[in-house]
Order: structure tokens, then sequence, then C-alpha cells
């Protein structure tokens, strides 16, 4: 049987010491947390998905509808979800309850495919490819000495990444700074993207902008805050690097504010608070019909990372076919978290700037009972 007995969450959380402490130009942060979401189904089968965020709220949000899932099939979750928030819409969509149903999303997708003996990939439309090219995730703001960029850079050229992401917003002469010098650690072949994490507004991001453009920057992300759709729409009329965004933004909604205007030229979900698989195909859809370019938002557990690669790899190359100028990258997040390394009985890791997609049914992964047992915390 299909049918939903039982959801449960796993909350978590890994802290670190305060002086190791990293982040983004709007604040840094020693902890990491996030929930897996278990939906078992009546013939025992326990489908796995995260839901970012604090995971008190997302245990708040689940004792709300937990009641409209169970006894229903894991096939009805768009049916059930819809319900839901056509009852409820004063609570909006943009909040933890939207997190929250996106790992209940992600576990009916691994029940199913464990139930069919399939993976996610290929209910998402096929496995179209078994490795998915990555960026490294670094260069992140932090006050320890050694943690400063050029050891985050170093660690990144030993990784044997082609691409990486480092954080930027502090100021246009910081920018520049930090983009300089990452391109003389990693040199000219490297694709370097940029994240000021909406710190800026406008002008500040077109100063920005043309102080790194020389640098050869291949995307420039969250150059402002998610809410500022109208900022958004001024920028790319004079923007001098194609803009990303979206880790922020919330279902179809959020999304199609930026698109219909065609204010960004890369959509960035993250699975695990946009909505799970059946949103971010949507968004999916939502690129190939105006020709914009996708790659999701990963910076949770190792669950969240595994969604994205089967999401990645059931995609087509559309507009492409023999020619791919630059793969959909997968963003894989360097910075110490035990939730990325420790959480997998065989973790996912990147080998030569790649992530092989696991084999096996639903997601393909198993968890690590004693990273679970030191990590979970009280709900």
């Amino acid at each position: 049987m299909t049918r939903i007995r039982d959801i449960r969450l796993i909350p978590l959380a890994y802290t670190m010491d305060g002086s190791k402490a990293y982040g983004m130009a709007r604040g840094k942060t020693a902890k990491r947390e996030a929930s897996l979401v278990e939906v078992e189904t009546e013939d025992g089968v326990v489908g796995l998905g995260e839901a970012w965020g604090p995971p008190k709220v997302t245990a708040a949000y689940l004792d709300l509808v937990k009641e409209a899932f169970v006894g229903r099939t894991i096939y009805e979750r768009e049916l059930i979800w819809s319900d839901i928030v056509s009852r409820r819409y004063h609570l909006g969509l943009q909040n933890q309850l939207t997190a929250c149903y996106s790992g209940i999303n992600i576990a009916c997708y691994d029940a199913l495919g464990r139930t069919l003996g399939v993976s996610v990939a290929n209910l998402l439309g096929g496995r179209a490819k078994d490795k998915i090219p990555a960026y490294a995730s670094d260069g992140y703001i932090t006050e320890d000495p050694e943690g400063k960029l050029p050891t985050q850079l170093e660690r990144v050229a030993e990784g044997g990444f082609h691409a990486t992401k480092i954080k930027i917003g502090l100021s246009p002469s910081s920018d520049q700074a930090r983009c300089m010098l990452t391109r003389e650690i990693l040199g000219d072949d490297t694709l370097i993207l940029v994240d000021a994490n909406g710190n800026y507004s406008v002008d500040l991001a077109l100063e920005s902008m043309a102080r790194v453009k020389d640098v050869g920057i291949h995307l420039y992300e969250e150059p402002l805050p998610p809410q500022d759709v109208a900022g958004y729409r001024a920028l790319a009329k004079r923007a001098t690097i194609p803009v990303a965004a979206g880790e922020a933004l919330y279902t179809l909604h959020d999304f199609a504010r930026l698109v219909y205007p065609r204010s960004v030229d890369i959509l960035q979900p993250d699975l695990t608070l946009c909505g799970g698989f059946d949103q971010a195909k949507g968004i999916a859809t939502l690129c190939q019909i105006h020709n914009l370019r996708y790659s999701p938002h990963c910076w949770g557990s190792a669950v969240g990372l595994v969604a994205a690669v089967h999401l990645l790899s059931s995609m087509p190359d559309y507009p492409h076919s023999d020619h791919v100028p630059y793969p959909r990258l997968l963003e894989y997040d360097v910075g110490e978290n035990a939730l990325r390394d420790e959480l997998l009985a065989t973790p996912l890791k990147p080998v030569d700037g790649e992530v092989t997609v696991p084999d096996g049914p639903g997601l393909g992964i198993k968890l690590n009972p004693e990273a679970i047992d030191r990590y979970r915390i009280d709900r």
C-alpha cells in the first residue's frame, strides 16, 4: 500500500566553536541545522526528505498539517498541499510551512521510488546523467584567521573543482579585492561565481559589477534582497554580469515574479524550501519556456544535496543537444558541516568536480545511525 501511516521529523543541529563561524555579507553562523522528514507508508516503506530551517518551527507546522496527509497516498501529495494552502491562505507561502511540505514532498518521492524499485531521477523524467558537475561554494566571510579567503581557495583547488563561488557584498571595493585574489589563486580556467546575499541596492550592485567585471565573473548571485522585485527588473536592464536568484524564493509564485519580466538569467530554487520536487520541476519548466538557466541552491544536509543531484540528473539540456556551453551546476558547499559529511552511510563526495548520482531505489541513500544520534536535538 502507498497510503501514509505516519510522518516524523528528525531535528538536527551541528554547532561549531564560535571562532569558526562563517557566512555572508549579512552575517555569520556557527550552527548548521535542518529537519529530516520520514514518510512511512502502511506497508512499512520509509521515505526520506529534508526541510530547511529551524527544526522547532518545522515541527510546529508539521503538527498543523500532518493529519491531512495520514491515510492518503503518496501519489496525492500535491492535491493535499493545494488543499492546505487554499484553506489556510492567510498563512501565506513564504514561510516554514512551505519548507515543511518540501521535506514531505521529497520523502514521498523517495518512498515511491523505494516502493517501485526505481530511482527518483527516473521518477522525475529519466536518469540522463550519472555524474553531475558541481561548483565549490566557499570563500565565506569569516573572522577565523585560519579560515581566511586564501586558505579556503586553496582547499577548493585541492578538491579538483572547476568552478567556485565566493561571498561578496561587504562593499564594491571589497568585492573587487576578493575577486582579484580568487582569480589569482585559482587561475584563468576556473569559473568564478559571486554571491552578495541580497546586501545591495541597485546602484551599489551596478558599482560592484563594474569593479569585478574584468575578473571574468560567471554569474552574480542575489545582488538584491529577494523582496526587491522592481529592483531586479531595473538591474536587468543595466547588469553587465548574468544575474542569479532564488534560494530565498518559495513556490512557482515567487519565481514567476522574476521570470515574466525577465529580471534574472539563472534560477536557483532550493528543493528543501521551494516546495520539493514538484515545485522544482515547475520552476524548471518556467526556465525552459523562457530559455533561462537553472542551478539548484544547496546549503543544508546531505539529504537535500542528494535530492538536487537526482533532479539535475533527470533534466534535459534544452535548448542544447550535442554542444552544451556550460553544464547545469550543482552547488556543493565545502564549509564545515557535519550534516553534509556524516549523515549518510556512504557520503556524497565530489571527485574531480563531479558528484555521482546514487544507485538504488528512491534517493539511493541510507542514514548513518551513529551520526543521527550524535546530532539529533530536542524538538
